[in-house]
């Protein structure tokens, strides 16, 4: 397995100066889809500097910019998306993560059926620029504290299989799978479609490493799974510096 955490572009020389193996930025922050490409040019250069590559980002569609509903702005999406995969490919990307529960989220009135339809034609619409730039967005279930649909690996894996397309995968974040009490059985369920994983001590969202919680049963599904990819800390650090050593040594011990 791969080490990384999910952390701005400022924090990369410390990651690598720790072992990680690469940094997962954030779309908006990091590849600024709707900035200029003169904007974009000094991020750029940042991460060519850089020791680790930004393989993979999060947070991927503003919560404005919606993927469910009636008010559906379908070309500003593509370009959105078109714009975030060509921009990660460029500094090093592979993955980006489709979680983004301010996009997708039902609001009052919205149909269930509707918004699943939705959601796949997005995806759909994804995958062509996702294939085109040699990237894998992957679909991250969202738990009932932050979103109402999609909420566990099995759904996730229903909603990869349904578009059925090479650049829409599957996450599993072990803080959404505990949150919703989720068996560890579903990950292993979803290995063919298993792309890229998140982790955090799932009781208060911290650092692996931070109490006493065994992450036994989450690495055994991974490895059950077939699971040999990036692993990244998605979490709350107190003391960012020294957290993400004590975090890196705690996932090292269990593989």
């Amino acid at each position: 397995m791969r080490f990384g955490v999910c952390a701005p572009l400022e924090k990369i020389d410390r990651l690598a100066a720790v072992g990680y193996d690469y940094i997962e930025l954030g779309v908006r922050n990091a590849l600024i889809p709707e900035a200029s490409d003169a904007e974009f040019q000094k991020i750029q250069e940042r991460a060519a500097q850089a020791t680790l590559k930004p393989e993979a980002y999060s947070g991927f569609i503003p919560g404005d910019l919606r993927v469910v509903g009636d008010a559906v702005d379908f070309p500003r999406l593509s370009r959105y998306v078109e714009t975030a995969c060509r921009r990660a490919k460029g500094i090093g990307g592979e993955i980006i993560v489709y979680g983004s529960s301010g996009s997708r989220n039902l609001e009052e009135g919205d149909s269930h059926e509707k918004a699943l339809d939705q959601i796949a034609e997005f995806l759909d619409m994804a995958a062509d620029h996702a294939e085109a730039n040699d990237i894998t967005i992957v679909i991250e279930p969202i738990c009932h504290r932050e979103g109402n649909i999609l909420r566990t690996v099995a759904d996730g894996l229903e909603m990869a299989q349904r578009v059925n397309r090479e650049g829409i995968q599957l996450l599993a974040d072990l803080y959404h799978v505990w949150q919703e009490d989720e068996p560890m059985q579903n990950i292993i369920d979803a290995a063919e479609w298993l792309a890229h994983v998140h982790i955090a001590e799932p009781v208060k969202r911290s650092y692996p490493g931070n109490d006493d919680f065994d992450f036994e049963e989450f690495f055994t599904a991974l490895e059950q799974a077939g699971y040999d990819g990036r692993v990244s800390c998605e979490c709350s650090f107190d003391d960012f510096d020294a957290d993400v050593e004590t975090a890196l040594q705690t996932m090292r011990a269990y593989i």
